[in-house]
């Protein structure tokens, strides 16, 4: 038995939540492990990878996936199920040529929803590819969903009920891809990914990735970004707000590892924290631009 897995996943039973009105507020001092990861080269470089095999705890529990990927726990839950999905080789978080496993998890475990973080965007192991997986509707994009799926703005439409579009009325920036097939899937998302702004330096475009099946469709949330970790983060006294953003937290569930960030926040103040890590109206519409424009090139 892992013990300390154990401890957390019971503790989580017994977290703090409060309701901002479409923002949802977690406080887990167990996530300081990761909210507080320095994931900078030179720490990474002095570190062991956690997730490569050879430096896993005895105690860990592997379920195979497929020839490339396996299914882990994760010692430091969000969620009531809670999964970490590495890659079986040791390589850089950069997941385009990977995006068809989030598809085909959720084909075969319709019950979860999976999702992705950026090397800059709350993946505490940038060196190593992986995905996670867990409980599927609690987030509030996701309780909120029927709603918001009625008010899209279609950017490109592949068909019935497969498109690329914009979430127009979530508290923050998002694009969706909504198909039925992992070949429109895939090709929805390599659009997408080509036309999201790359900074000077990275590996990949800036994204967080929240993804599930909603009856017969494949639902793909992807929300850009422009920054890893907002100016609060690293400042001093009452500014600093330890708020590192990752998918859940793009998804409208915010982690907060300290009970006084969890108490004083507020919606308006969550806002203006978000606002300096996701994409501006403007640089949302150059995104668009790109996408139609591709895609009428290529029919």
């Amino acid at each position: 038995m892992w013990k300390d897995a154990e401890k957390h996943f019971h503790d989580l039973q017994l977290i703090k939540t409060r309701d901002l009105g479409g923002i949802t507020l977690q406080f887990n001092p167990a996530r300081m492990v990761s909210s507080g990861a320095k994931v900078d080269k030179a720490t990474i470089a002095k570190r062991p990878c956690f997730l490569c095999e050879k430096n896993r705890p005895e105690v860990q529990i592997v379920k195979p996936f497929d020839e490339e990927f396996e299914i882990l726990i994760n010692p430091f839950p969000i969620l009531p199920i809670h999964f970490t999905i590495p890659s079986r080789t040791h390589q850089l978080q950069k997941i385009k040529q990977s995006y068809a496993k989030i598809h085909r998890l959720l084909e075969l475990y319709p019950e979860f929803m999976v999702f992705y973080n950026g090397p800059k965007c709350g993946a505490s192991a940038p060196d190593h590819l992986h995905l996670q997986a867990g409980s599927k509707g609690l987030l509030p994009i996701q309780q909120q969903w029927k709603q918001l799926a009625n008010h899209l703005e279609t950017w490109v439409s592949y068909g019935e009920g497969e498109q690329i579009a914009l979430v127009k009325d979530f508290v923050f920036p998002a694009i969706v891809l909504q198909s039925k097939s992992e070949a429109i899937h895939c090709a929805m998302f390599n659009r997408l990914y080509d036309a999201l702004p790359m900074q000077q330096d990275d590996i990949e475009p800036m994204m967080n990735i929240v993804a599930w099946k909603e009856e017969d469709a494949y639902v793909s949330v992807v929300f850009p970004r422009r920054k890893h970790r907002p100016t609060c983060y690293s400042a001093e006294g009452k500014a600093q707000y330890m708020i590192s953003p990752g998918a859940l937290d793009m998804g409208g569930l915010l982690i907060l590892p300290r009970q006084e960030d969890f108490d004083r926040l507020t919606k308006t103040k969550v806002l203006e924290i978000m606002s300096e890590i996701i994409l501006t109206p403007t640089q949302i519409d150059e995104v668009k631009k790109k996408i139609v424009l591709g895609v009428k090139g290529q029919l």
